[in-house]
């Protein structure tokens, strides 16, 4: 839909972009000059406080799917996307700020989500575990994001730009490890609250307000846009919401998080980094939605070219943006996709070394030993997710089935182990671990090779004829038809197996 939008950068755009690699890429160079043990490396030393807390976790969980998949629902719908896509997201965030001080408790030794797995379930549980963890987060949407905005701004090959954006993000990650995350987040987290303020307030104003919007909604959709200022948009139902919601629990799985949960100097601190991110979640959200919605009445009143729904924000506020500003933008979209790929490049090259090859092959490994090869599992888990970007070209729907995975493989046994005070065995992990990990991947091959793209729902769906009444499977189903299954496993585990009443600690 549309030509892609035209956006020219002056010398002071091209200055501001400069330092910001500039200054993310010396953090990482500055933190490396130091000594750093594994805890350093992995954890930062465990004494992260909370302001650096709420810019980690804000900035590592909002990355360029969130920006344009929020601003492209604004764009086509409204503020329903608040409600489609956020809403669910808030209360998962709440429950982790009411459970992250007793996770921390837990097990202060604890280094990620995996060692939890793996002290209650043992070493076969704690690899799936770990797999799971890895497939969930490889950076593949984040780094085709990078390539696009490099393609865009820089005129580059998209190729060229997706290992560019890779490289960078990888040098501070690489030499500084969670230290250099977390600092570079809090440039981050700035920059991207700085562009998303002042871009909404420019394009609000240079709209016309509320009266200026609606009309150019009203240009947009040729008939009554009321539905753009709908909670519900005309089409959010319950079932709806509840498709669109299960996605969200992955946040309560999701390994980056437990690993600034064991990086928080006490549970307290946590607590309050989710609790003080809540506002700066929300605040992102609305503005990116309104964004949306500008950029929809903008193309309406001709103020901007017809474009792809998820490049209205670029063609907004590449036309009301003063040049400065353009580069500030350019380099908060940048600093949106690096705080969410080098977080989960660190995680990933973690599951490789630390929570596979480590506790497998070389349970005798030397700390000092375990931080060099870490650092090499995190250029692996590079290499990796390079590699998916180059071979699907284009993934729809990823977040859905890495969201799924992790619910459906780790979620239940992990919270088990945390909290369930029955009867936990190794073969309740490795079923119910196992049989998740497996038909969550089964589920999507068989979605994607015999079902069809809906463009109306923008998701994968299969029609299934049983006794002669057809009904349509969504991707996203498949929470409901898996994880029910995946829970009477490991209870089924519990009863059958013949160990005690609680299995021994895994290997760390």
């Amino acid at each position: 839909m549309g030509a892609e939008p035209a956006i020219n950068l002056g010398l002071g755009d091209w200055l501001i972009i400069l330092i910001y690699f500039a200054l993310v890429i010396g953090i990482g160079i500055s933190v490396s000059r130091k000594r750093l043990g594994f805890d350093d490396y992995f954890v930062a030393g465990r004494a992260v406080t909370s302001p650096l807390l709420v810019a980690t976790l804000v900035s590592t969980f909002y990355g360029l799917g969130a920006l344009f998949g929020t601003a492209e629902v604004g764009y086509m719908s409204g503020i329903v996307a608040l409600f489609s896509f956020s809403l669910p997201f808030y209360l998962m965030f709440i429950i982790m700020a009411i459970l992250s001080p007793k996770i921390h408790d837990r097990n202060p030794q604890a280094r990620s989500m995996v060692d939890l797995m793996g002290e209650t379930y043992g070493k076969g549980t704690r690899v799936l575990a770990a797999l799971t963890s890895f497939f969930y987060s490889t950076n593949t949407m984040e780094i085709m994001g990078m390539g696009f905005i490099f393609s865009l701004f820089f005129h580059i090959p998209f190729g060229w730009g997706v290992v560019l954006g890779t490289v960078i993000s990888l040098i501070y990650t690489f030499f500084g490890g969670l230290k250099a995350d977390i600092l570079s987040d809090l440039v981050q987290f700035c920059l991207m609250l700085v562009t998303l303020g002042i871009a909404t307030f420019i394009s609000w104003s240079s709209m016309g307000g509320v009266t200026g919007v609606w009309n150019g909604l009203a240009q947009f959709t040729q008939s009554d846009p009321s539905t753009y200022f709908h909670p519900l948009g005309g089409f959010l139902t319950l079932p709806l919401f509840l498709v669109y919601g299960t996605t969200s629990l992955a946040v309560l799985g999701d390994p980056a998080f437990f690993q600034r949960i064991f990086a928080s100097a006490s549970g307290k601190e946590i607590r309050r980094g989710f609790l003080l991110g809540i506002p700066m979640w929300l605040s992102f959200d609305l503005c990116v939605t309104l964004l949306g919605m500008m950029a929809a009445a903008a193309t309406g009143m001709g103020i901007i070219a017809e474009t792809h729904p998820d490049q209205g924000i670029i063609a907004l506020l590449g036309h009301f943006l003063p040049p400065g500003l353009i580069g500030i933008f350019v380099a908060g979209l940048f600093a949106t996709a690096m705080s969410t790929a080098d977080s989960y490049f660190l995680v990933s090259g973690g599951n490789l070394v630390y929570d596979i090859y480590r506790p497998v092959f070389r349970p005798n490994l030397e700390e000092h030993k375990l931080t060099k090869y870490t650092r090499l599992g995190v250029l692996v888990s590079a290499l990796i997710s390079l590699v998916l970007v180059f071979y699907f070209g284009r993934i729809v729907g990823v977040w859905v089935f890495q969201a799924s995975l992790i619910i459906n493989s780790v979620l239940f046994p992990l919270y088990a182990a945390l909290f369930y005070r029955g009867r936990k065995t190794r073969l309740a992990g490795m079923l119910s671990c196992g049989f998740g990990f497996v038909a969550t991947i089964l589920y999507y091959f068989l979605i994607s090779t015999f079902g069809y793209y809906s463009t109306d729902w923008e998701t994968y769906m299969l029609d299934l004829t049983i006794f002669g009444k057809t009904f349509t499977i969504w991707q996203e189903y498949n929470i409901f038809f898996i994880l029910p299954l995946v829970v009477a496993l490991y209870f089924i585990g519990n009863i059958i197996s013949k160990e005690g009443k609680k299995c021994p600690a895994g290997m760390f």
